[in-house]
């Protein structure tokens, strides 16, 4: 690797890091995993990595985490929240942690995994890349956004933030609503504007971190997709060569449960008087009544393109929507999560 030496990862017990931890202990590269007090282990027990208890809001634990490091990467954060806890968990969590690479004086890269939000919706027809100006419709978005500026500082090492989009893949609990429902021959459609998305399996969003960690040239912003893109193969399959429409991901369901999948389209004012009356544990949790990503729904698409990244880094996706769900669907069921 290009990053000689111990990799500190955050969120490192969580669906994203715990892969991102996989790919480096697969690449031979000794990993510092850091986790809460209240985390569960169960994506890293048995993993010859080294476990450091640590908190975003206490320096001694920072620097404890990023001994023997050359490179960070950092994926801890929340992403359905007030808009004091996004500050201090996304925002000035990643200020604390990279405080911290600059005291220790060792590190030579930093990623931070930021999100598609921070730059905004855009659509199938001309998908968000590196060039576009950045227009966050939702909190977490802002505070990823902020996030992505305080790299933009004088900092003695390499900065570099990854944009996933949508993510899933085997460990994901965000998918599991629709595979359940799926498997009994329904799937939901929130509103009828909403025209695309990118999807990216978390296993290959970890690979491009990791690439990321790598590349010494690589710095500034980058966007993650499974699509080919203007420079990959056309695929007759796929509507446009970035993101996957309702009709696409309908198919790849039905295909997956070899059974007839239907769709039936929720009205945003519905889902607007679903999220008046549901208990605030509800709106905490649930994605499609959470206030803050309510206005996600009302865009044109979720769209982008990994063209960059796949120029500087050779970088590519391993699994598009039907295997990776097919992958998703086997792991669930082994887990019995598919009741």
């Amino acid at each position: 690797m290009t990053v000689s030496g111990a990799v500190a990862v955050t969120g490192a017990s969580g669906f994203l890091g715990s892969h991102v931890c996989d790919v480096l202990l697969a690449a031979g590269v000794p990993v510092r995993a850091a986790v809460r007090a209240t985390s569960s282990h169960r994506w890293l027990a048995g993993k010859d990595l080294a476990l450091v208890e640590t908190a975003l809001d206490r320096p001694d634990s920072l620097d404890a985490l990023l001994d023997g490091c050359r490179g960070v990467i950092h994926c801890a954060g929340v992403v359905m929240a007030d808009a004091a806890t996004y500050q201090r968990v996304n925002t000035d969590g990643t200020a604390a942690l990279l405080a911290a690479a600059r005291r220790h004086g060792g590190v030579d890269a930093f990623v931070l995994v930021s999100s598609l939000a921070a730059g905004g919706p855009a659509g199938p027809r001309r998908p968000r890349d590196e060039t576009m100006a950045d227009r966050p419709v939702s909190g977490y978005g802002r505070s990823k956004l902020a996030a992505e500026a305080l790299l933009r500082q004088d900092w003695p090492f390499r900065t570099v933030s990854l944009r996933p989009p949508s993510l899933y893949g085997p460990r994901d609990l965000e998918f599991l609503p629709l595979l359940r429902f799926a498997s009994r021959g329904w799937t939901a459609r929130p509103g009828t504007r909403l025209q695309g998305l990118s999807l990216v399996d978390g296993r290959d969003a970890a690979t491009a971190a990791v690439a990321l960690l790598e590349a010494a040239s690589a710095t500034g912003v980058y966007h993650v997709d499974d699509g080919p893109g203007p420079d990959g193969p056309s695929d007759p399959g796929r509507h446009w060569p970035w993101g996957y429409d309702w009709d696409e991901l309908l198919a790849v369901l039905r295909g997956l449960f070899h059974r007839p999948v239907r769709r039936v389209t929720i009205p945003l004012w519905a889902l607007a008087v679903a999220r008046a009356l549901a208990p605030a544990s509800a709106r905490a949790s649930t994605p499609l009544l959470n206030p803050d990503r309510a206005g996600d729904l009302a865009q044109d698409g979720w769209v982008c393109t990994a063209a960059r990244l796949r120029r500087d880094t050779g970088w590519r996706p391993r699994y598009d929507l039907a295997s990776g769900l097919r992958d998703t669907l086997e792991f669930t069921r082994r887990r019995g999560w598919l009741r």
